[in-house]
């Protein structure tokens, strides 16, 4: 059985802050007389989708805004997001062989083999940055029924923050030593399992198309002073190509994917809490990655006032790798679930939208982005 002595508590916290508003919530509600009704939906969670290199290839949840768009809106966003990935099973300080440091990748000509890793199981070398572009466009057919479209462009590279990111890991005491054994800003990306590589990658390349993504948001009811904004999303990703080549075949698994999703949120005074549960498909072949992720977001909003809020949320998630229950196998902290946790800020104006906000790995298990930094500007008309 999984050991989660040790698992962060974030999410726990944050999901009994939510129960405790929801509680309160309800308590008032039924003993009051006024049945106003409260912006439930406030500006929404911050909404970025999981940003691991690996993942990229695959459909994932977003949060969203419990609160569909109102009948013949339209609203088109962009973000720009910036991530930092560094990930190496097979480190020195892992006690697994064979080794892999700067050394060995130097010995290689800059090009790893099957040989480098281990003949079973899982492994991961990743050393890279990723700068994902996304336009997002979305309608409200009805006010209950909303409609998106998510186009996506993507560039990994070796980038140039890894100095930056060892900085601000001494400055909190949370360095990753293993970072300190590989070149500065090299871009690799190796994943291998049972000898085969699921992906392999040394040569940057940019803005290369994800598959895109159709949404649709069902809003079931926008709440009031007892009951939450409750709406289902469904999400699909279309493959642009069955047999992706080149530079695509590290992201996009030239498969459909389907996810379902239920979005909560309840405000209470000026803060709106959100919660939000869903699941994940992916159709992936026998052998390699999961076929099903599970995902939670809970999430605390504090409106600074109409226009403004300040955001943090937890997100966990399954792991995209497939779970093992052995705690003695080398595939056990990979499998484990990822947490992140994101801050933010979000503005909403005359139609004006800005979000900005930083995403961290705190469960630290080596199946998840190090650090995603990112912006997003829209219009709503």
């Amino acid at each position: 059985m999984e050991n989660r002595s040790n698992a962060p508590r974030l999410p726990v916290r944050l999901a009994l802050v939510g129960g405790w508003m929801l509680a309160l919530t309800l308590v008032g509600g039924w003993s009051s007389s006024s049945w106003g009704q409260p912006d439930n939906g406030g500006l929404g969670p911050m909404s970025i989708r999981n940003q691991f290199p690996v993942a990229l290839a695959h459909l994932n949840y977003t949060p969203d805004s419990a609160v569909t768009l109102p009948e013949n809106t339209f609203r088109f966003r962009y973000q720009y997001a910036l991530t930092n990935t560094f990930i190496n099973t097979q480190s020195p300080k892992a006690n697994t062989t064979p080794v892999i440091d700067n050394s060995v990748i130097r010995n290689a000509g800059g090009v790893l083999d099957a040989s480098h890793f281990p003949a079973t199981g899982y492994a991961l070398y990743i050393d890279m940055e990723a700068r994902n572009h996304l336009l997002r466009f979305e309608y409200g057919v009805f006010d209950t029924l909303e409609l998106g479209l998510e186009l996506a462009w993507v560039s990994f590279g070796g980038g140039t923050l890894d100095n930056k990111i060892e900085n601000v890991e001494r400055f909190f005491g949370g360095l990753n030593e293993d970072r300190l054994s590989s070149e500065r800003d090299r871009y690799d990306f190796y994943v291998i399992r049972d000898g085969t590589f699921l992906r392999k990658s040394t040569d940057a390349f940019s803005n290369e198309p994800l598959d895109p993504v159709i949404n649709l948001k069902w809003m079931l009811s926008e709440g009031g002073n007892v009951l939450p904004a409750m709406s289902v999303k469904l999400s699909y990703k279309a493959p642009l190509d069955s047999h992706p080549k080149g530079n695509r075949v590290h992201i996009s698994s030239g498969e459909s994917d389907y996810g379902y999703y239920f979005l909560f949120s309840k405000a209470i005074g000026d803060v709106v809490a959100h919660m939000q549960l869903g699941t994940t498909r992916l159709k992936v072949a026998d052998n390699t990655l999961a076929d099903r992720l599970k995902h939670k977001m809970y999430g605390l909003e504090f409106r600074v006032d109409g226009d403004n809020s300040l955001i943090i949320e937890s997100v966990t998630q399954s792991s995209i790798f497939e779970k093992v229950d052995d705690p003695n196998s080398i595939d056990f902290p990979i499998s484990r679930q990822t947490d992140s946790g994101i801050m933010g800020y979000k503005h909403k104006s005359d139609g004006f939208l800005f979000e900005l906000g930083i995403i961290e790995d705190y469960n630290q298990q080596r199946n998840e982005a190090d650090i995603t930094v990112y912006f997003e500007l829209g219009w709503e008309w």
